[in-house]
């Protein structure tokens, strides 16, 4: 669709500028234009006026006015050619140009000394004309006179129209190199997003294994995003592969036992060892399904779980489980404690680590969470049992490994804890705690700080 093309909002936006500006430039210049023929031919027509008043003499023996000398330019003897003349006083035009005959161009306002009287006014045949006076008095006389000289209006449109002319044919050419400007600037500047689209499609068609890095820091980010969602999917793609492997490879064996078992005569042996088989290829096969689940679904963009949330959840149900032992569950939680991956996790994840807690627990169990860098955060689970030693903490992340065969339990817990936080390139770390007991830190990954 137009509407939502970038380059079409670009071109589209530019365009509008463009058009705003050169139309305002246009009156603009017009305006400055107009002004500076206005003040040519009226520069023109004072230079008449200075001429005639430095011209005029009085005779107050003769009581008439004389001009020495005629106004050098021929248009002003030319008959009706708009271009005229007169001196007169309070009473009557005394003199006047030959291109005036016997017409008048009247005496106009009263102007105070020395200052140019500017007006438009209607002359000979009804041409408008824009006039200049002043009044002076002539050298040898005392009489109060008045110059006038005029000009057509229609000049002056003739001339500011010869030159707003060129002016706006400059103006559309200078908008269409800007258009075109802007168009081929659009293009380049979209480029490196076409070359990215391209680039898409070659890895999807696995012609790339990722994206080419890119030079313009604007792009930069977003392909090496990209690249690491593409990572990502690889990755998860290839360990949902591996479990569904080591899940056909650890059916090997209960399935030969099973092959055994069925050969042997109906009894009890029988059925105890059908009974076995069946509960550990159901262990297996929940672990392994668990896993692929994680695999699958961990690090999904925007994912975020409240820590916090998940504890407040899981504290009362344990303490339930464990009722009958009157165990003390405390927590000691930091706000504002994420965990930047599926909540589903994050509840298998803790529940794990206080179910294992509770069962070698003497009475409390201490569950804490706080941010302990700037991309992580420590959930800690200490109680107060017999405690590990260096070498049974190693084997107790051994899967299915039990240190005490009169516990409950399949001794998958941590293994699928540490099995999850690895998917979440976390890790799981068992130690004897300060006070005594074990101590569980699950390290995994939380949103960046804002």
């Amino acid at each position: 669709m137009i509407a939502s093309s970038i380059r079409t909002r670009l071109v589209l936006l530019a365009l509008a500028w463009i058009a705003v500006a050169l139309v305002v430039a246009a009156f603009v210049i017009s305006g400055l234009l107009r002004q500076f023929v206005e003040e040519g031919f009226e520069a023109s027509l004072d230079s008449t006026l200075i001429a005639l008043m430095a011209s005029t003499e009085e005779d107050l023996a003769l009581g008439r006015i004389t001009v020495d000398a005629a106004v050098a330019d021929p248009r002003f003897e030319q008959p009706l050619s708009g271009w005229y003349w007169q001196i007169a006083d309070e009473d009557a035009v005394l003199l006047r140009s030959g291109s005036l005959w016997t017409d008048d161009l009247g005496a106009g306002a009263e102007a105070a000394s020395g200052a140019v009287l500017r007006r438009t006014l209607q002359g000979p045949e009804g041409m408008a004309l824009r006039a200049l006076s002043r009044d002076f008095t002539a050298p040898g006389g005392t009489s109060r006179l008045r110059v006038t000289a005029a000009m057509p209006e229609a000049e002056i449109e003739a001339r500011v129209a010869g030159m707003v002319g060129p002016l706006l044919t400059s103006l559309v050419l200078l908008g269409a190199g800007l258009v075109l400007a802007i168009a081929l600037q659009v293009h380049f500047g979209l480029a490196p997003l076409k070359r990215l689209r391209d680039n898409l499609g070659r890895v999807h068609r696995g012609e790339l294994p990722s994206l080419p890095a890119e030079r313009y820091a604007e792009i930069a980010p977003v392909v090496e995003e990209m690249n690491a969602l593409i990572a990502h999917n690889r990755k998860t793609i290839a360990r949902a592969r591996t479990h569904v492997g080591n899940l056909a490879h650890g059916l090997k064996t209960p399935l030969s036992v099973l092959d055994t078992s069925l050969a042997r005569p109906p009894g009890p042996e029988r059925e105890t060892a059908l009974a076995e088989v069946s509960a550990s290829m159901n262990r297996m096969i929940g672990h392994h399904l668990r896993r692929a689940r994680s695999a699958i679904t961990h690090g999904v963009v925007g994912e975020r779980s409240d820590v916090g949330e998940a504890v407040a959840d899981l504290v009362p149900v344990f303490a339930g489980i464990y009722a009958d032992r009157g165990l003390a569950l405390e927590t000691e939680l930091a706000p504002g404690t994420v965990f930047a991956g599926e909540r589903q996790d994050l509840d298998e994840l803790i529940g794990n680590l206080i179910d294992n807690g509770c069962k070698w627990a003497k009475a409390r169990v201490r569950v804490s969470a706080a941010r302990s860098g700037p991309r992580e955060i420590s959930i800690i689970v200490r109680d107060d049992g017999p405690g590990l030693s260096t070498e049974d903490a190693r084997l107790a992340l051994e899967r299915g490994r039990r240190l005490d065969e009169q516990r409950p339990g399949s001794g998958l817990g941590l293994a699928i804890v540490s099995d999850i936080a690895g998917l979440y390139e976390g890790r799981l770390e068992i130690g004897p705690g300060e006070t005594g007991g074990t101590e569980a830190r699950l390290i995994l990954p939380a949103p960046p700080l804002q």
